[in-house]
């Protein structure tokens, strides 16, 4: 097996491990978000956080099973965005959470990329 077939074939085994962990990820979030009683989000900030993390954020996973590379960026703009919306800190294991929660969002970048590196005979788009 060549190299190239070889960092082709970790980016799939990477894009299916995001794949399951996504899905793996959207579930708790989605009964999160409708299994919770309660009054729902009392101002705008709170509806943007919402339409961020968790329903941006999920739906960007769920879009990675066709569009890999799209929800890796999605989710992680989704994420960094809504802590950016909260506009407070956290305790630093609340970050080691949604830090683990990004993980598939990662995993969609790199193995999307390492699956289009062109050959070495194959002009680069820049090029």
């Amino acid at each position: 097996m060549t190299a190239e077939a070889t960092t082709r074939l970790t980016g799939r085994v990477l894009l299916w491990i995001a794949r399951l962990a996504g899905t793996a990820v959207v579930v708790p979030l989605a009964m999160m978000l409708f299994g919770e009683s309660g009054t729902g989000p009392a101002n705008l900030r709170e509806w943007i956080y919402l339409a961020l993390f968790p329903v941006g954020f999920s739906i960007a996973y769920l879009l990675g099973w066709r569009w890999p590379r799209f929800a890796g960026g999605a989710s992680l703009v989704c994420m960094a965005a809504s802590l950016l919306v909260v506009g407070r800190t956290f305790a630093p294991e609340v970050y080691t959470w949604w830090g683990l929660l990004c993980v598939p969002g990662a995993l969609f970048l790199l193995g999307s990329v390492l699956i289009r590196r062109p050959s070495r005979g194959e002009p680069t788009p820049a090029s």
